[in-house]
């Protein structure tokens, strides 16, 4: 038995134009290095990297929205590291001091929540507007080790397959015990976790039993090559100068 590598999107990316892969991918990153090496930014090189994802989003007919928002959910979580990051710089424990560290920190508060917001926001483009077969052929033509590649398709599939999961236990809950508040209903979910997690390593068995009885040798079929054309070298010179206007915009 042969294993094929199926491209089953029918999403509408990579559709029109059609643009390699890698060339997304190392757009990508050199733009996010620029997010990253930047002194902290400001509005300029910030509505760069917008106009940049815009444009890109709007070039393979993706609706920036919906990529915006998803990147948005990190907020919450450089927020954290963001609040206190002024701290490092304290001279002593009083309140004017926090004060005073606070007043001029929040450059750095800035930097940390828009540079989070922005590699998000480009990693979600790009995830927006290349199917996760082509994605993962770019890395594999990139030369992503194939341990990795693995790692990241079981990851994509099997996510989706435990979301369905959770949304099962949560509608299980609510329909048995529509009454259920506050320690009770998390003690609950920390039991029906743990009955998750034993759940999905036995599934997780049994998924490997099958791949194994199906011809599976610990490394994922090679898709075919991939063809540059112009169209790649131009995309990734495009995003390679909208890295450079970030570093070196005066």
């Amino acid at each position: 038995m042969t294993l094929t590598w199926t491209d089953t999107s029918s999403d509408g990316r990579d559709m029109a134009p059609r643009i390699d892969p890698r060339a997304k991918i190392l757009a990508a990153l050199t733009l996010i290095a620029a997010i990253a090496l930047t002194p902290p930014m400001g509005l300029a090189e910030f509505g760069l990297v917008m106009a940049f994802v815009a444009v890109a989003t709007a070039l393979f007919e993706v609706p920036v929205g919906p990529v915006i928002a998803r990147s948005l959910l990190v907020l919450p979580f450089a927020g954290a590291i963001a609040l206190f990051a002024p701290l490092a710089h304290l001279q002593g424990w009083s309140r004017e001091a926090l004060i005073l560290t606070y007043i001029s920190g929040w450059p750095m508060i800035f930097a940390i929540l828009s540079k989070a917001f922005l590699s998000v926001l480009v990693v979600s483009a790009l995830a927006a507007t290349t199917s996760m077969p082509e994605l993962l052929r770019g890395l594999r033509a990139l030369g992503m080790p194939d341990i990795m590649l693995g790692l990241l398709t079981f990851l994509m599939r099997y996510t989706a397959l435990f979301r369905e999961q959770v949304n099962a236990m949560r509608i299980a809950i609510a329909s048995r015990a529509p009454n259920l508040r506050g320690w009770h209903l998390l003690v609950l979910y920390g039991s029906l976790g743990g009955n998750l997690f034993v759940r999905a390593y036995e599934r997780g068995e049994q998924v490997y039993a099958a791949m194994l009885a199906r011809g599976y040798t610990g490394t994922l079929p090679a898709p075919g090559p991939l063809l540059w054309r112009g169209a790649d070298s131009l995309f990734v010179g495009v995003g390679v100068a909208f890295a450079l206007a970030i570093l070196f915009y005066p």
